[in-house]
């Protein structure tokens, strides 16, 4: 379902996309050029500034346009989408109240083209820059970033199966949502939002443990940081300054990963109910 989305939008989902993975390349630089700027400023060699400056503009039309571009690009597809969605449900024969809670539920295929594709573009681009230029910083910290990926493949991995039945069973629930409502009874509308919350909180904590699995690992990171800073001498501040904040950037990438995977998830429970 959401390849045909794709296919039938894929320039305009093109332009979109460039303009935001040009937008997050050049972010991605952004702390390389202020560890520059300090440095030349420190050195009283004030071209270095310049960097900083252009890095911080060509970041900023990017952004501005990309949020522009997407924001049009992504309220028409969920119009076509939903519309024609609809129309096939109603000729398969679904009840009008069944109809409405799937096309509620369809706005969660465009929440995933705009928010999450873009997300899965900033980790990606994220870990690679930031583990590039730690290596290039300091080779020890780069190497103790490279290897924190491997817990994460575990621990994403045992998220995506237990998330997928959760999310399962919470869609059975919202898919029902206008039907349960059509009911004035109390008990039975408290007892449907009850089991709501229910799912709800299930994934939060799945997605909770996941992030603090990764956490304990992430001090690691730090730690080793540290003791590489303490066994050097003449260290610049403009060198520092990068370092801890490619390894800030490289945390914050593998922090969206649990939140990515779980809309991965849902996205998947999403598109068997539509196309079955």
């Amino acid at each position: 379902m959401i390849n045909s989305v794709v296919k039938r939008n894929s320039f305009s989902l093109f332009i979109t996309y460039g303009l935001m993975f040009g937008g997050s390349i050049v972010s991605q630089f952004y702390p390389l050029a202020t560890g520059f700027a300090i440095n030349g400023a420190l050195a009283k060699e004030y071209y270095s500034i310049a960097w900083l400056c252009a890095c911080h503009f060509l970041m900023v039309g990017f952004q501005v346009s990309a949020k522009m571009v997407g924001a049009r690009v992504f309220t028409r597809i969920y119009t076509d989408f939903a519309t024609g969605t609809v129309v096939a449900s109603h000729s398969r024969g679904l009840t009008a109240s069944r109809i409405a809670g799937r096309a509620a539920l369809l706005r969660e295929y465009v929440t995933f083209l705009e928010r999450d594709v873009p997300g899965i573009m900033r980790s990606v681009t994220g870990l690679s820059v930031a583990i590039v230029a730690l290596f290039w910083l300091d080779p020890t910290v780069g190497s103790v970033c490279l290897f924190l990926l491997v817990p994460s493949i575990f621990v994403n991995t045992y998220l995506a199966r237990k998330s997928k039945s959760l999310n399962r069973r919470l869609n059975d629930r919202l898919e029902r949502e206008v039907e349960v409502l059509e009911f004035k009874e109390e008990g039975r509308i408290h007892n449907h939002f009850r089991g709501v919350s229910v799912w709800r909180v299930k994934l939060a904590d799945l997605e909770a443990k996941s992030f603090g699995y990764m956490e304990i690992f992430v001090i690691v990171v730090f730690a080793v940081a540290l003791w590489r800073l303490s066994m050097k001498n003449g260290v610049q501040a403009g060198t520092v300054y990068s370092i801890f904040s490619y390894i800030w950037y490289f945390v914050g990438s593998i922090d969206q990963i649990p939140r990515v995977v779980q809309q991965i998830s849902k996205l998947s429970d999403i598109n068997d109910r539509v196309s079955s």
